[in-house]
């Protein structure tokens, strides 16, 4: 395959982490395929015990066989701030940048690492013209179409990306489910939440897709935060890091009611210098059927 444009490699890139936080691809452990095999066994927790939710959740995740996926991305990100990071693309911006209305969208099958994904980005300063797009996923190769490069997909081999667009990609691999990793990297992030101060609290039932799910706060110690930016700041040797000082901060995760599965997670956060954002993953239609195909060979960019 020869080497298509940088931006669609970006593009790219972007897509696969997104592939890849969604399916890990780490070898089960055998606490984790003991979760999941016990789901059932487990006790119905109490709305109050916010671990005994997580534990569930996370134990559900590796028998997951395929979801519907939606992304949704909100907020505005300052010109002076994006200029900081050093990147030659923002050297000239002049106007801050908005991300409201940008989605991501589409069927997930983590069995055989493949998915369909639909992207829209609305017009903004920064790009001018409303970019849509969709990223056809099956292992090893993501095809990628946006308006921005034309009419046909572009292929682009996911074990390639890190070198072509230099920085490194982790892209998770298939067999069994490439989720079985997941109840291991959850508990990670949990530990590493824990050690900075977050703390869970189950606040309700929302309506999530039209089902109810428990609805888990997470406090987040912003002095603290904020004070590990600041050291970092000069490690990392980026004026953007030293900017960050963030404001205000809020997180939530959301968990079915009736099933225990993972329903939402929503970020956000809010900073002078940087701008604010807010992050938005709501995951639906569990284990129904999905069919995933390669766009046909007159629909794909000659030489790609």
């Amino acid at each position: 395959m020869r080497r298509i444009g940088k931006s669609v490699l970006a593009a790219a890139a972007g897509l696969a982490l997104v592939v890849g936080g969604c399916s890990n691809g780490s070898a089960a452990s055998p606490a984790a395929s003991a979760g999941a095999s016990q789901v059932a066994a487990v006790a119905t927790p109490t709305p109050a015990d916010p671990d005994a939710l997580f534990n569930l959740a996370i134990a559900d995740g590796p028998a997951w066989k395929s979801f519907h996926l939606k992304i949704a991305l909100n907020g505005t990100i300052t010109a002076s701030a994006l200029k900081a990071t050093g990147n030659p693309s923002w050297r000239n911006l002049k106007n801050d940048v908005s991300l409201d209305g940008t989605t991501i969208e589409g069927d997930m099958d983590p069995v055989d690492l493949a998915c369909d994904l639909i992207v829209s980005i609305p017009a903004t300063a920064a790009t001018g013209a409303a970019i849509t797009g969709e990223a056809i996923v099956l292992d090893p190769i993501m095809y990628l179409k946006l308006s921005s490069s034309g009419p046909k997909f572009h292929k682009v081999k996911l074990g390639t990306l890190s070198s072509d667009v230099g920085l490194k990609v982790a892209v998770p691999t298939p067999g069994g489910s490439s989720l079985v990793g997941i109840a291991n990297d959850v508990s990670t992030l949990r530990q590493t939440l824990e050690a900075s101060g977050v703390t869970p609290t189950v606040v309700g039932i929302d309506e999530i897709s039209g089902r109810d799910a428990y609805h888990i706060a997470l406090a987040v110690p912003l002095d603290k935060i904020n004070a590990d930016i600041s050291a970092a700041a000069p490690t990392a040797g980026a004026s953007f890091l030293g900017q960050m000082k963030i404001d205000s901060a809020s997180a939530g995760i959301w968990i079915y009611e009736d099933s225990y599965q993972l329903a939402q997670v929503q970020i956000a956060g809010a900073s002078s210098a940087v701008g604010n954002l807010s992050f938005t993953m709501t995951l639906t239609n569990f284990d129904e059927p999905v069919t995933i195909t390669a766009p046909a060979a007159s629909d794909i960019a000659a030489g790609s």
